[in-house]
């Protein structure tokens, strides 16, 4: 009688056991999944980085060389204004072309020549 419920007990002891190691592996192995997956979540994040971070650069660098090409066209803008004759915004102490007197302009001490009203040799 005795010899058989200590089998009984070893024997649900046994099954307990088994049952904890199961469980066990059955968490082990649910981690081990979730793990993978955080991992292949993490290849592609970063992926994405690296092409978010390369479109950024393009950015910027194109950002740069149209601010630049903006930059020279309102140089050359300002520059071909101040020789427009009424041009709005020109700078008044700009060089206007139209209105320097020619008599008062000199070449090497002597005056310069005026050359007539109607135009250059017409």
């Amino acid at each position: 009688r005795r010899s058989g419920q200590r089998s009984r007990v070893r024997k649900l002891q046994y099954i307990a056991d088994l049952e904890r190691t199961v469980d066990s592996l059955q968490l082990r192995n649910a981690l081990s999944m979730e793990n993978k997956q955080l991992r292949r979540q993490i290849a592609s994040l970063q992926q994405a980085k690296l092409m978010k971070d390369g479109q950024t650069h393009f950015l910027k660098k194109e950002t740069e060389r149209l601010k630049q090409i903006s930059a020279r066209h309102r140089r050359s803008r300002s520059v071909t204004s101040c020789f427009e004759p009424g041009s709005i915004g020109a700078d008044p102490s700009a060089i206007n072309w139209q209105t320097v007197d020619m008599s008062k302009l000199s070449l090497n001490g002597s005056p310069a020549p005026v050359p007539p009203r109607g135009g250059y040799g017409l």
